[in-house]
C-alpha cells in the first residue's frame, strides 16, 4: 500500500509527524496578530519624521515583517531614503525603534485563530512546546504574558542569547530543542516567515510555513524549506450530500485542486461545502473518501472513462482491505513526462497524486487510473478526475429512474430558418436542414413508436445506402429510432451526406437533450464501458460528453495515429460500398450538431469492417448513458459554461 509519512492531528487544526516530541514556534505572525500593528504604526512614525506624504505599502511590510526591530526599522529607513530622496533618514532610527517596542509594550496582541486551541490540545498530549524569536528574550515572554498564553511553554529562546545567531541561521531552533531535551528531528518548527523556515529547516526539524504574517502562501510553498504549508489554522470542514450539483462552495489554497475536488463532487452528485487551510493533499484525499465512504454503497466496483475535450482517462475503483493508487499511462505516453508537468496553480502533478492516493486510502479502495489523452494537461486532469467521479457515483449515488415516461406533449413547428425544428418534446423531436446542395430531415424517437426509415435521395454516383446498417446499430445501443430523409439537389460527395446527415440527427438529439436537463436532469456525460471486462475486451471504446466544446479525437494506445489513418480512418470499404473517410466526417457532423465531445480510444487496431461497426454500436451505448435520467443535475444548461464555476 502507498503510505505518506504518518500524522497526527491537534485539535482539528494542526497535522504533525506522529513521532512528534516538540512544537516550537514562532511568534510575530504565527502565535499573534502584530502584523496588525505594524500595518498601522509604520506609517504613523513615518508620517511623525517625514511628513503624511512619506508612506509605505503593506507589501513591503509584510516583506520585512520577520526581521528584529532593529533590522526592520534599518531597511523602512533605507528605503525611504532612497524613494523619497531624504538624506541621513536612518538619523531617527533609535527613536523609530523605542517608539516601536514601546507600542507593541502597549499593546495586547489576538491570537490568531486556532491557536489557542492547537497549544491547548498540545499540553494535553504531552507535547513539550517552546518559542523562537527574533526579539528580545523577555520582550517575548511579556508580550506572551499579556496575550495569556506564556504559561503553555516550557522555554523561550529570543535572539539576544550570547554566541547564538539570529534566523536565518539554526542555531536558535537547534538551542530550543537542546533546552527541551529534544532531538530537533522530532521537532516541528511553525514559522510564517522565508528567514524562520530556513532556520528550522536547516536545525534539522519538520518545518511549517503558515500564511498568517508577513509570507504569501504561495511563496511558503515554494520554498525549500517547508514541508507543509497553511493558509491560516483555522478549521478545515467537509460537507457532503445528495442534492443539486450546483450548490457547493470549495475553498483550498490552490484553486486547481479546488477544481479537481469540484469535478468529484459534480458527477457524484453531491452539494458540497468545503474550506481547507493546508496543501496536505493526501489529508485532503483521505478526509473526502471517508465522507464519500459515509454513504450507503451501491456497488463494491466500478469502472468508467471520463473525458473533457482532448484529455481523457479511463478508471478503475474497488473496494478493498488493501487500498492504494494505481497509475499508469497507454504505451504511447510517457506517465513521468505527464506527472511532471506543470498545470495551472501546480508546479507538477504531484499535489494531485497525492490527493488521489489520499482519497483511495479514505475510500478503503483501489484506484487505478489510466492517462490515456495528453494535449492539455489541464484537461487530462479534468478527465482524471471527472472519470474517479463518475465511478463513485455508480458506486455510491441513489439509483434514478430508468426512464421517462412517453406521454408528454409534442410541440410543433418550433422554429424555421436554415435549420428548422420541426417538433419537440421529452422524447422525440424532428428538425430540417437546408442548403443551396440539399434539405435533410432527422426525427428522433426515444418512445420507438416509429420504426428506423432512412432514406437517401442522392445522385447515382454516391452510395451511401449502407449506411443506414450502421445508424440501426447506432440507434438500438442507444435505445431510440430514428427517420432520416435526405434530398440531394446539387450535390457530387458522399462526405457531405454523411457529415450533413449527423448534423441534423446532433441538433435533433439536442432538442431533447435541453429540454431533459431542464425539466428533469440528466447525465450528460457517457461511455461505453460499464465493466472491468469492458475495459479489457472492447477494442475500440468511446466517450461523450455535453459539457465540452465541440470536439472529436481518434487515441490510439499502441500504435501510431498515422497507422490508424492507414489501416481504419482512410481509403477503405466498410460493408461493400460505404468509405472509411466519410464516416469519419460523421463523427465530425454529430458533435457539431449535438454541441459535444467524442472521444474515441483505440486499444486494439482491429479489423475496419468490424472496427466501424464496434465504434458506432458503442457511440451509442455512451449517448445512452448522456441521456440517462438524474434529477441531481436538473437545470443544468448544456454546453462548456456549464461545467463548473
Amino acid at each position: 500500500m502507498q503510505t505518506q509519512l504518518k500524522k497526527k492531528r491537534i485539535a482539528e487544526h494542526l497535522w504533525i509527524p506522529v513521532d512528534t516530541q516538540a512544537i516550537l514556534w514562532d511568534m510575530d505572525g504565527v502565535l499573534i496578530d502584530s502584523l496588525s500593528l505594524d500595518l498601522v504604526v509604520c506609517n504613523q512614525f513615518l508620517a511623525q519624521h517625514f511628513g503624511k506624504e512619506v508612506t509605505i505599502e503593506k507589501n513591503l511590510i509584510r516583506s520585512l515583517f520577520a526581521y528584529d526591530p532593529v533590522k526592520f526599522w534599518e531597511l523602512i529607513l533605507a528605503f525611504v531614503e532612497k524613494t523619497y530622496n531624504i538624506p541621513n533618514a536612518i538619523e531617527v532610527l533609535d527613536t523609530v525603534v523605542k517608539d516601536f517596542n514601546q507600542a507593541r509594550d502597549d499593546c495586547v496582541f489576538k491570537l490568531n485563530p486556532g491557536i489557542e486551541n492547537i497549544l491547548k490540545a498540545a499540553k494535553n498530549k504531552s507535547l513539550k512546546m517552546a518559542v523562537v524569536s527574533n526579539n528580545l528574550t523577555e520582550n517575548v515572554k511579556e508580550t506572551l504574558n499579556r496575550s495569556n498564553i506564556l504559561d503553555y511553554f516550557d522555554n523561550v529562546v529570543g535572539n539576544d542569547i550570547q554566541q547564538v545567531a539570529k534566523k536565518p541561521a539554526p542555531d536558535t531552533y537547534l538551542l530550543a530543542a537542546r533546552l527541551l531535551d529534544v532531538n530537533p528531528e522530532k521537532c516541528v518548527v511553525v514559522e510564517d516567515s522565508l528567514i524562520g523556515a530556513e532556520a528550522g529547516y536547516n536545525a534539522k526539524c519538520y518545518t511549517i510555513g503558515v500564511a498568517t504574517g508577513g509570507t504569501e502562501f504561495e511563496v511558503l510553498e515554494e520554498a525549500q524549506w517547508t514541508q507543509q504549508v497553511y493558509s491560516s489554522f483555522g478549521i478545515n470542514q467537509l460537507s457532503l450530500q445528495f442534492g443539486d450539483v450546483r450548490n457547493k462552495k470549495i475553498v483550498t489554497p490552490n484553486e486547481f485542486v479546488s477544481h479537481m475536488v469540484e469535478h468529484i463532487a459534480w458527477r457524484l452528485c453531491v452539494e458540497i461545502d468545503l474550506k481547507w487551510h493546508n496543501n496536505d493533499w493526501w489529508i485532503l484525499g483521505e478526509t473526502l473518501g471517508q465522507q464519500i465512504k459515509n454513504f450507503q454503497i451501491q456497488e463494491k466496483s466500478a469502472v468508467a472513462l471520463g473525458m473533457i475535450d482532448d484529455g481523457s482517462a479511463e478508471v478503475a475503483i474497488e473496494i478493498t482491505d488493501t487500498p492504494a493508487l494505481h497509475l499508469e499511462a497507454i504505451p504511447n505516453l510517457d506517465l513521468d513526462w505527464f506527472l511532471s508537468l506543470r498545470c495551472e496553480q501546480i508546479p507538477s502533478g504531484q499535489p494531485l497524486v497525492e490527493l488521489a492516493r489520499g482519497l483511495a486510502h479514505g475510500l478503503r479502495a483501489q484506484i487505478s487510473i489510466k492517462v490515456c489523452s495528453v494535449e492539455d494537461p489541464h484537461h487530462t486532469w479534468e478527465g482524471i478526475f471527472r472519470s474517479i467521479g463518475i465511478a463513485l457515483n455508480k458506486m455510491f449515488t441513489p439509483k434514478h429512474p430508468a426512464a421517462l415516461p412517453f406521454d408528454y406533449k409534442i410541440a410543433e413547428n418550433i422554429s424555421e430558418g436554415e435549420i428548422s425544428v420541426l417538433a419537440n418534446s421529452l422524447h422525440y423531436s424532428k428538425v430540417r436542414r437546408g442548403t443551396a446542395e440539399s434539405h435533410v430531415e432527422v426525427a428522433v424517437d426515444f418512445s420507438k413508436q416509429r420504426p428506423n426509415d432512412f432514406t437517401f435521395n442522392v445522385a447515382p454516383s454516391i452510395e451511401v445506402s449502407e449506411l443506414y446498417r450502421l445508424l440501426e446499430i447506432f440507434a438500438e445501443e442507444a435505445d431510440f429510432t430514428m427517420q432520416v430523409k435526405f434530398d440531394a439537389t446539387i450535390l457530387s460527395s458522399s462526405h457531405v451526406v454523411l457529415e450533413d446527415t449527423a448534423l441534423v440527427l446532433g441538433r435533433a438529439l439536442l432538442e431533447i437533450l435541453t429540454l431533459r436537463m431542464v425539466q428533469w436532469g440528466i447525465n450528460g456525460a457517457g461511455s461505453s464501458v460499464f465493466t472491468r471486462q469492458d475495459i479489457e475486451n472492447q477494442a475500440i471504446r468511446v466517450g461523450i460528453s455535453v459539457e465540452g466544446r465541440k470536439f472529436w479525437k481518434f487515441v490510439p494506445f499502441k500504435v501510431s495515429l498515422d497507422k490508424v489513418r492507414q489501416d481504419f480512418l482512410i481509403g477503405h470499404n466498410v460493408y461493400n460500398h460505404l468509405r472509411s473517410e466519410d464516416l469519419d466526417d460523421f463523427l465530425d457532423g454529430l458533435s457539431g450538431g449535438l454541441a459535444c465531445s467524442i472521444i474515441i480510444h483505440i486499444d486494439e487496431l482491429i479489423d475496419f469492417n468490424e472496427g466501424w461497426q464496434l465504434l458506432f454500436r458503442n457511440l451509442g451505448k455512451a449517448l445512452k448513458e448522456v441521456f440517462a435520467l438524474n434529477p441531481y443535475r436538473k437545470g443544468l444548461p448544456p454546453g462548456v459554461k456549464a461545467v463548473l464555476s
